[in-house]
């Protein structure tokens, strides 16, 4: 069980500030400076230091936050599981990138839901740097993400491969029929906020054709999926989308995948949990329940 002394030094972690950090946890600064030397002293060694007026951590406080965070996300999960068997209940608690929240996991969860109708099920939907500072925060278990992710810091497994396609208008007319992804550079490009992992996988495929968003003719940056293929479908501009995600458009001829010669853009979407989880067979046999029916 942690203590509040651990819960203080993660909170000055997060916010950089004693000051902060205390008013966030409704204690006083000097509380907060008495559990940071406590800590220190404890462990023998400096946390903090200062770079002028900012505070940084040191190399065993950022081993020191890994570790806590670690504990602290396993035992968030623990007390899941303890009042699970007390009330009887499941509980799931899991975070999905926009498309895969929207077009991907309805399926699991229906299948899910039947298995388990006593389930208290709840879904975070966000973008990919929002939903690795919720795993880090243990506020989710899991995260089914589109997006790039630091491998030495989370476990992950494969969730489904998906074909992302170039899309634009069915009536759109280019100026001359494009070859490759540099032909399309002359268009207005339509994308998702930085921090997203349909952005994070387009910028990717571009970077790997030796392309940046800067050679585009315009960029319209749009945080929301559906007012960008409401955009497309006006005919403002061309944009990059997991082929589920408009699966519905193509086939009703409101837009139309832009056929390339070139090789396809293939991603995975990936489960991701954190390292040093105590347990990992609970959410490996988890996953085989949830995703059985992909």
């Amino acid at each position: 069980m942690l203590d509040n002394r651990t819960e203080t030094f993660l909170a000055v972690c997060r916010e950089m500030s004693f000051t902060k950090a205390a008013r966030a946890l409704h204690i006083s600064q000097p509380a907060v400076s008495q559990h940071i030397q406590y800590l220190e002293d404890y462990y023998g060694t400096k946390l903090f230091h200062f770079e002028g007026k900012k505070i940084c951590l040191t190399d065993a406080g950022l081993l020191l936050q890994k570790s806590f965070n670690s504990l602290r996300n396993n035992e968030i999960y623990l007390k899941e599981q303890i009042a699970m068997l007390k009330n009887k209940r499941n509980t799931l608690r899991f975070g999905a990138t926009l498309t895969v929240g929207e077009y991907m996991i309805s399926g699991p969860l229906i299948h899910y839901m039947k298995s388990h109708p006593d389930s208290d099920v709840t879904v975070a939907v966000a973008n990919t740097k929002k939903l690795l500072c919720s795993l880090d925060n243990g506020e989710i278990d899991f995260a089914l993400l589109e997006g790039n992710f630091p491998h030495t810091s989370y476990r992950h497994r494969a969730y489904r491969q998906e074909q992302f396609i170039p899309v634009c208008c069915q009536s759109h007319v280019f100026a001359h029929p494009p070859a490759t992804l540099h032909d399309l550079t002359a268009e207005s490009l339509i994308i998702r906020e930085p921090g997203s992992g349909t952005r994070m996988i387009m910028e990717q495929a571009l970077e790997d054709a030796d392309i940046t968003l800067n050679d585009f003719a315009n960029i319209i940056t749009i945080g929301n999926m559906n007012t960008i293929k409401e955009l497309v479908t006006a005919d403002c501009g061309i944009t990059f989308l997991y082929k589920t995600a408009v699966e519905k458009e193509l086939e009703d001829g409101i837009l139309r995948e832009i056929e390339l010669p070139s090789p396809g853009i293939t991603h995975e979407i990936s489960i991701v949990w954190k390292k040093n989880n105590l347990f990992d067979s609970s959410f490996e046999q988890l996953f085989g329940e949830l995703f059985l029916t992909t």
